[in-house]
């Protein structure tokens, strides 16, 4: 992720993402995932989209306050990520709970679909492949990276 960073950077390209940590499954709800995936994508913007600042401003009136729900979230990822081209990196899939992988990946289909500039990096073990395809509409292309082809990536030749 750092490194498609650092080559975005000055090309009017946003990188945004997320890292799963089995030690942190239950905090990592798809909402809050996906929320800090779009607090990233718009702090690239350099002002915050209106109707974002109104969903969040909303919120606040809602008993105790609370974050915006996850189809809120969608809509507003959706909405950003059309302006300009934007790769969402989604780290270590596999260590999110099976229940939240579902609707993350369910949620970032609907992105994919509704916005054609965004492209999605998803790393994970093998085990979750046929259902990134199946969740992201065979959207994807699956990449070996054992640690065995890392190394020979990396020596030199």
């Amino acid at each position: 992720m750092d490194g498609l960073g650092d080559r975005a950077f000055g090309q009017g390209v946003t990188v945004a993402g997320c890292y799963f940590d089995y030690a942190a499954q239950k905090e990592q709800s798809p909402a809050n995932i996906l929320g800090a995936v779009l607090k990233q994508v718009v702090s690239g913007l350099g002002e915050v989209p209106e109707e974002i600042v109104r969903a969040y401003e909303g919120q606040k009136q809602v008993i105790g306050g609370r974050a915006p729900q996850l189809a809120d979230v969608v809509k507003m990822l959706q909405n950003t990520v059309s302006l300009k081209c934007t790769f969402i990196c989604t780290d270590a899939l596999d260590e999110c709970v099976a229940e939240y992988r579902v609707k993350i990946l369910g949620s970032l289909n609907q992105i994919l679909q509704s916005s054609p500039g965004t492209r999605m990096f998803v790393t994970g073990r093998p085990h979750i492949e046929a259902e990134v395809g199946k969740r992201l509409s065979g959207r994807g292309t699956a990449m070996d990276h054992s640690a065995e082809t890392r190394y020979h990536q990396l020596s030199p030749q």
